[in-house]
C-alpha cells in the first residue's frame, strides 16, 4: 500500500451507483492509491489504482462514508448459480476526520487482488485494520451487505454499458476484534452480528470494546 495518496478528481472516477449518497453533496473527494501486482515468471508487473470516494456527513452528521471505485475491476473468482462473475466494491463508515479509514477500505481492494480473501458476506479480511491503522481495538474486518445508507444501490445486474458484464455488489466492511473474528470463524457472522446489534455496539468506532 502506498504512503501517499493523489486527488484526481471525481471527474476521473467512475461514481455510478453512488448517486444515493452523493446527492446534495457540493464536493465529493476522491483519493488515489497507486498499486503494483507481483512480478510474473517473466519479471513483468501490471500498475494498478483503487479510488476511494469520501462523502462527509453521510450517513448522518459527524460521521462520513468511504466508497471503493474500480475494485470492481478486479476478479474475485466468485459466479452466480447460472455461472455470471460477480464483483465487489466496497463501503465503510468513520467518524469524519479519521482518514485512516481510507487506508483500511483499500486494504480491502488489495486482498480482492492478491486473491487472499472469498469475497462474498461473512468473508474475514484479517489484520486489515492494524497493518494501516496500527492500535486500535478492532484490527479485523468482516464484509457484509450495507445496513447504514438505505439510498446506496447494492447490486447491479445491468451488465454495464453492453449489458454483458459481471453482476456487481457492494459489501460494507465493518472492524471487528480479534475475540470478535474467532467467535465467527466458531459460530458464523450471523451470530456474531446478532452479538453486535444485542450490543448495540458502535461499528463507525474502531475503539469499541468487543462483544465477545
Amino acid at each position: 500500500m502506498s504512503d501517499t495518496t493523489t486527488p484526481p478528481g471525481p471527474a476521473q472516477s467512475d461514481l455510478a451507483g453512488l448517486e444515493g449518497i452523493l446527492a446534495d453533496k457540493e464536493s465529493v473527494r476522491v483519493l488515489r492509491y497507486p498499486h503494483e501486482t507481483e512480478a510474473d515468471e517473466e519479471g513483468n508487473t501490471t500498475e494498478w489504482h483503487c479510488d476511494i470516494v469520501i462523502v462527509d456527513d453521510v450517513p448522518a452528521a459527524g460521521f462520513s462514508t468511504y466508497a471503493t471505485v474500480g475494485a470492481r475491476g478486479l476478479p474475485t473468482n466468485v459466479t452466480t448459480p447460472e455461472g455470471r462473475q460477480i464483483r465487489s466494491e466496497f463501503v465503510i463508515v468513520g467518524r469524519t476526520g479519521h482518514r485512516a479509514m481510507a487506508d483500511v477500505l483499500d486494504a480491502c481492494a488489495l486482498a480482492v487482488a492478491t486473491g487472499s480473501i472469498h469475497v462474498a458476506p461473512g468473508a474475514v479480511i484479517p489484520n486489515a485494520v492494524g497493518l494501516v491503522d496500527s492500535g486500535r481495538t478492532c484490527e479485523h474486518l468482516v464484509l457484509t451487505p450495507p445496513f447504514l445508507w438505505p439510498d446506496l444501490e447494492v447490486v447491479d445486474e445491468s451488465g454495464g454499458e453492453d449489458g454483458t458484464g459481471p453482476l456487481l455488489t457492494r459489501l460494507q466492511a465493518v472492524p471487528i476484534t480479534t475475540a470478535e473474528m474467532s467467535f465467527l470463524v466458531r459460530e458464523g457472522p450471523d451470530a456474531l452480528f446478532e452479538k453486535l446489534d444485542s450490543a448495540d455496539a458502535d461499528v463507525t468506532n474502531p475503539d469499541r470494546p468487543s462483544v465477545v
